[in-house]
């Protein structure tokens, strides 16, 4: 008898492709694909941080009511504890939503927007609506939400990934106010955008939900995420939320790092200086179109689909590895912003590439 794989696995996840990590090649100096901070810990702070964790206690479960964190987070983000929940990073917790919802409720993404939305749905067997953002800026349609019936939850990050471009507030207001909504702000790259945070509203709006990440400021290696709303829809999640999902030296070193900020918004006041400096160079380019960014990457698309390939392969023996696309996006590429040296080098490399195609 032969075991048959597909006779256990339901069919929404044998549908599915695995999530692509891009892998490094051998050589390849300049990681620019990933939307992560490539500022590291400087020598003497990473001693102290180091101190800091020794006394973890890793035989023990984690403490996730790990009082002076929680204080520290109550502080840091203005709101009482019984309005957020800790994950292993957004994903986590956007699995945690996307678990908890009936079936007959409509997941509402934008498209092109982060891909682990659309993922998981499917694999939930949820019915998916995707909202097709104007091509001029990949702002939501003015119309977005109008027309929905039943009940509907929409997942927005604000700024969008890959497009680098904060939604229409209103909009989003209009989408938290129509009590047939739950609305999801992923607010992954705020940081970078000088916006105000949702975060204040889940008080006085049971519907609304914001995300948030240390991912991209620096700690994507801990792999931390939160979750912050109303009591009602937090005691929700809470029944289904892994027991000890988050490591215990992942929560010591969050107050490490809270304790000490100062030096991460330093390296974000970089990356936004930065990014002006690369688009302002992208701008100048002939062979592609560098679009406005209020998050850590910018959004290009090559005016020829035939230099994609190309481009691509040319930037790789540089040195130098960016995130591609494909299907309707395949001429576009997202590159993060590195530091100042990364940002010259891969201008330079850009600047070769016009001269030899």
């Amino acid at each position: 008898m032969v075991f048959k794989t597909e006779s256990f696995i339901k069919k929404s996840v044998r549908r599915l492709s695995p999530y692509k990590i891009n892998k490094i090649p051998l050589g390849v100096g300049i990681k620019l694909d990933a939307n992560e901070s490539n500022y590291t810990l400087p020598p003497r702070m990473a001693r102290e941080y180091a101190n800091f964790l020794k006394g973890t206690l890793i035989n023990l479960y984690p403490d996730s009511e790990y009082d002076k964190l929680v204080k520290s987070l109550e502080d840091f983000f203005k709101i009482d504890s019984g309005n957020f929940i800790f994950g292993n990073g957004s994903d986590e917790l956007i699995l945690t939503i996307l678990l908890s919802l009936d079936r007959d409720v409509a997941v509402n993404i934008p498209e092109p927007s982060f891909s682990m939305y659309k993922i998981i749905a499917a694999y939930n067997d949820l019915k998916i609506n995707s909202i097709k953002l104007k091509r001029d800026d990949f702002d939501l349609p003015p119309d977005t939400g109008r027309a929905k019936k039943g009940r509907n939850i929409f997942f927005l990050s604000c700024p969008n990934n890959p497009t680098g471009n904060y939604f229409n507030p209103g909009i989003l207001k209009r989408l938290i106010n129509d009590k047939n909504n739950v609305v999801v702000i992923d607010e992954a790259y705020i940081d970078f955008s000088g916006r105000e945070t949702f975060i204040p509203y889940v008080k006085n709006n049971d519907n609304l939900i914001v995300l948030k990440t240390f991912s991209k400021i620096g700690m994507a290696g801990l792999r931390f995420g939160m979750l912050f709303a109303g009591e009602r829809l937090l005691n929700e999640f809470k029944k289904i939320k892994l027991p000890f999902n988050v490591n215990s030296l992942t929560l010591k070193s969050i107050e490490f790092f809270l304790d000490n900020f100062s030096y991460f918004e330093k390296n974000i006041k970089r990356t936004v200086k930065e990014r002006k400096r690369v688009y302002n160079h992208l701008a100048r380019l002939d062979f592609l179109e560098a679009y406005p960014s209020e998050a850590n990457f910018i959004f290009i698309r090559l005016k020829k689909a035939s230099y994609a390939t190309k481009f691509d392969t040319f930037l790789k023996k540089n040195g130098i590895i960016v995130r591609g696309f494909e299907g309707e996006l395949a001429n576009f590429f997202r590159v993060s912003i590195g530091s100042n040296s990364e940002n010259t080098a891969l201008t330079g490399c850009l600047e070769l590439f016009q001269q030899n195609i």
